[in-house]
């Protein structure tokens, strides 16, 4: 980030997500970041909502290059930054108080971005709104490949809460609206405890493939990830990261935190092999982080770095 970037932001008071432009009408670019301030899908724990801003004063003076891995390998030490030719587009108006019109309202957004031929990563929220992007996304490009991050399956029919639609509920409307291609579709870091074992049994009927952290950590198993993995981008894909899907000693600040999860290491890992995808991965998001909760700037802050891996 210049400094030309962050005095902008101390004299406005203006924090566009990495330094990005900010640019609120669709228009073509490499993609375009968009808040997604609504958590009227939560069961426990609100606070999502208020997501975006906490994401991008977090970004506030981070710089776009994400460090090597590795300097003493032979590999170049410099190359293009993270976000480069991205737009910050705003926040998505979502009203707090209907999820059904928040959805219209980011599946409207998200595809009048789409059609300009821009990816878009979407700063949550909870994670209830994918379900808008993914009917945008798929809209344009058909049924999509999934990468799943996430603590729980998110695969639940809504009868114990009295309605189809909350942030535990997406996956299955988006496989039965037929907007994810399941043979294509993988879940990484599940681990919740539940009720039934009927999600489960839903998701392995459809063909999707599902890792809990111990199934990742098995080093027998390195090839069939890296089967599975590569399966989601045989096509247009997309990535959808909940933050419990790492464990809350390093991101508490989310809806529903679960012990046992993945490193910030792992996590990166999944994010990175979807750069071995033949095409980029067309949107993606990342949802649950509520900044009024315990843990907040801690948690943001480690979001910020998986935003800034995501892009780069």
């Amino acid at each position: 980030m210049s400094a030309d970037v962050l005095m902008q932001g101390l004299r406005t008071g203006l924090t566009p997500f990495l330094g990005l432009p900010l640019v609120l009408d669709p228009r073509p670019a490499t993609g375009v970041v968009l808040g997604v301030p609504c958590d009227a899908g939560v069961i426990n724990r609100p606070g999502a909502r208020l997501g975006p801003w906490a994401l991008r004063a977090a970004a506030m003076g981070l710089g776009t290059h994400p460090m090597p891995a590795r300097l003493r390998e032979g590999r170049p030490a410099s190359g293009p930054g993270a976000a480069e030719g991205w737009l910050d587009g705003g926040n998505i108006p979502t009203l707090p108080f209907s999820l059904a019109d928040a959805l219209e309202t980011v599946q409207a957004t998200v595809g009048a971005w789409a059609m300009t031929g821009c990816r878009t990563l979407l700063l949550g929220g909870d994670h209830a709104l994918t379900l808008g992007a993914l009917r945008a996304q798929a809209l344009q490009h058909g049924p999509l490949g999934l990468l799943h991050l996430d603590a729980h399956p998110d695969a639940a029919d809504g009868a114990a809460w009295g309605t189809e639609i909350h942030h535990g509920t997406w996956v299955r409307q988006a496989l039965e609206e037929g907007l994810l291609d399941p043979q294509r579709v993988v879940q990484a870091g599940l681990r919740a405890p539940r009720f039934d074992d009927a999600e489960l049994a839903f998701l392995q009927a459809a063909g999707v493939r599902m890792w809990t952290p111990e199934d990742l950590r098995d080093p027998r198993l390195d090839s069939r990830l890296a089967a599975d993995l590569a399966a989601v981008g045989r096509g247009p894909a997309y990535l959808s990261l909940d933050l419990d899907a790492l464990d809350p000693a390093l991101v508490p600040a989310v809806a529903e935190p679960v012990p046992g999860g993945l490193s910030l290491e792992e996590t990166l890992r999944l994010i990175h092999g979807a750069r071995h995808w033949p095409e980029p991965w067309v949107g993606a998001d990342l949802m649950e982080l509520a900044p009024t909760l315990e843990g907040a700037e801690t948690s943001a802050r480690v979001a910020v770095h998986l935003a800034l891996h995501l892009l780069a």
